[in-house]
Protein backbone atom coordinates (compact mmCIF):
# COMPACT_ATOMS: atom_id res chain seq x y z
CA UNK A 1 0.00 0.00 0.00
CA UNK A 2 1.49 3.32 -1.02
CA UNK A 3 1.96 6.25 1.19
CA UNK A 4 -0.82 9.07 1.54
CA UNK A 5 1.00 12.36 0.59
CA UNK A 6 -0.56 15.03 2.38
CA UNK A 7 -0.66 18.71 1.50
CA UNK A 8 -0.07 21.01 3.42
CA UNK A 9 -3.18 23.60 2.84
CA UNK A 10 -2.49 27.56 4.58
CA UNK A 11 -5.00 29.49 5.76
CA UNK A 12 -5.96 32.89 3.62
CA UNK A 13 -7.24 35.73 4.79
CA UNK A 14 -10.72 37.56 3.11
CA UNK A 15 -8.62 39.63 1.84
CA UNK A 16 -6.23 37.50 0.06
CA UNK A 17 -9.15 35.65 -1.19
CA UNK A 18 -10.74 38.28 -2.99
CA UNK A 19 -7.38 39.25 -4.31
CA UNK A 20 -6.86 36.04 -5.57
CA UNK A 21 -10.52 35.65 -7.35
CA UNK A 22 -9.92 39.11 -9.14
CA UNK A 23 -6.77 38.32 -10.08
CA UNK A 24 -7.63 34.84 -11.68
CA UNK A 25 -11.03 35.90 -13.17
CA UNK A 26 -10.11 39.30 -14.68
CA UNK A 27 -8.38 38.96 -17.96
CA UNK A 28 -5.06 41.18 -18.55
CA UNK A 29 -6.03 44.39 -20.70
CA UNK A 30 -3.49 44.02 -24.53
CA UNK A 31 -2.67 46.40 -26.17
CA UNK A 32 -2.60 44.23 -29.14
CA UNK A 33 -4.48 45.43 -32.74
CA UNK A 34 -6.99 42.85 -34.23
CA UNK A 35 -5.27 42.88 -37.54
CA UNK A 36 -7.60 42.30 -40.62
CA UNK A 37 -7.96 38.83 -42.39
CA UNK A 38 -9.63 37.51 -45.67
CA UNK A 39 -12.77 36.83 -43.79
CA UNK A 40 -12.42 40.98 -42.31
CA UNK A 41 -12.80 42.08 -45.74
CA UNK A 42 -15.19 40.04 -47.42
CA UNK A 43 -17.70 41.52 -44.41
CA UNK A 44 -16.18 44.83 -45.77
CA UNK A 45 -17.05 44.48 -48.87
CA UNK A 46 -20.66 43.50 -48.07
CA UNK A 47 -20.92 46.82 -45.77
CA UNK A 48 -19.52 49.43 -47.76
CA UNK A 49 -19.42 47.69 -51.78
CA UNK A 50 -15.82 48.46 -52.22
CA UNK A 51 -14.07 46.07 -54.72
CA UNK A 52 -12.10 43.19 -52.48
CA UNK A 53 -9.22 43.91 -54.91
CA UNK A 54 -9.14 47.40 -53.55
CA UNK A 55 -9.50 46.31 -49.80
CA UNK A 56 -6.88 43.49 -50.20
CA UNK A 57 -4.18 46.13 -51.87
CA UNK A 58 -5.07 48.53 -49.03
CA UNK A 59 -5.35 46.50 -46.12
CA UNK A 60 -3.46 43.08 -46.78
CA UNK A 61 0.29 44.11 -46.08
CA UNK A 62 3.11 42.78 -44.01
CA UNK A 63 1.89 43.12 -41.51
CA UNK A 64 -1.98 43.37 -41.98
CA UNK A 65 -4.08 46.78 -41.23
CA UNK A 66 -5.43 46.81 -38.20
CA UNK A 67 -9.13 46.38 -38.21
CA UNK A 68 -10.70 49.57 -36.62
CA UNK A 69 -8.24 51.36 -38.75
CA UNK A 70 -9.50 49.44 -42.11
CA UNK A 71 -13.34 50.76 -41.03
CA UNK A 72 -12.32 53.79 -40.61
CA UNK A 73 -10.84 54.53 -43.82
CA UNK A 74 -13.59 52.39 -45.30
CA UNK A 75 -15.65 55.14 -44.16
CA UNK A 76 -13.66 57.88 -44.94
CA UNK A 77 -13.45 56.81 -48.74
CA UNK A 78 -17.04 56.28 -48.67
CA UNK A 79 -18.15 59.56 -47.60
CA UNK A 80 -15.33 61.30 -49.70
CA UNK A 81 -16.60 59.94 -52.97
CA UNK A 82 -20.46 60.59 -52.16
CA UNK A 83 -21.23 56.79 -51.89
CA UNK A 84 -19.42 55.65 -54.61
CA UNK A 85 -18.30 52.24 -54.12
CA UNK A 86 -15.90 52.06 -57.15
CA UNK A 87 -14.37 55.38 -56.51
CA UNK A 88 -14.10 54.30 -52.73
CA UNK A 89 -11.95 51.70 -53.58
CA UNK A 90 -9.58 54.03 -55.54
CA UNK A 91 -9.37 56.23 -52.96
CA UNK A 92 -8.42 53.52 -50.29
CA UNK A 93 -5.67 52.32 -53.18
CA UNK A 94 -4.26 55.99 -53.51
CA UNK A 95 -4.31 56.36 -49.71
CA UNK A 96 -2.55 53.18 -49.44
CA UNK A 97 0.04 53.98 -52.15
CA UNK A 98 0.39 57.30 -50.55
CA UNK A 99 1.22 56.12 -47.20
CA UNK A 100 3.19 52.92 -48.24
CA UNK A 101 0.41 50.51 -47.00
CA UNK A 102 -1.05 46.93 -47.79
CA UNK A 103 0.37 46.22 -51.00
CA UNK A 104 2.19 49.11 -51.50
CA UNK A 105 4.79 48.91 -48.45
CA UNK A 106 8.62 49.54 -49.04
CA UNK A 107 9.30 46.05 -47.87
CA UNK A 108 7.05 44.08 -50.61
CA UNK A 109 7.59 47.11 -53.60
CA UNK A 110 11.51 46.74 -52.67
CA UNK A 111 12.17 43.19 -52.20
CA UNK A 112 14.56 41.53 -54.61
CA UNK A 113 12.33 39.24 -57.58
CA UNK A 114 12.08 35.56 -56.69
CA UNK A 115 14.07 33.39 -58.73
CA UNK A 116 14.23 30.06 -58.98
CA UNK A 117 18.06 28.81 -58.14
CA UNK A 118 17.00 26.13 -55.72
CA UNK A 119 14.55 24.74 -58.19
CA UNK A 120 17.28 24.78 -61.44
CA UNK A 121 19.58 22.86 -58.32
CA UNK A 122 16.75 20.62 -58.02
CA UNK A 123 16.64 19.72 -61.59
CA UNK A 124 20.38 19.37 -61.87
CA UNK A 125 20.19 16.82 -59.49
CA UNK A 126 17.31 14.53 -61.07
CA UNK A 127 14.90 15.43 -57.53
CA UNK A 128 12.14 18.23 -59.63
Amino acid sequence: MAPALHRQVTARSPDQEEKLLIETSVPKRTTRNHRSDHAFLEILEEDFGISRFALRSSFMGVPAAPKRQAIALCEWAVRVTGGNPGEAGDALRAWAKKHGQGRYDRRLVEAPEITYEHNEHLRRTGRL
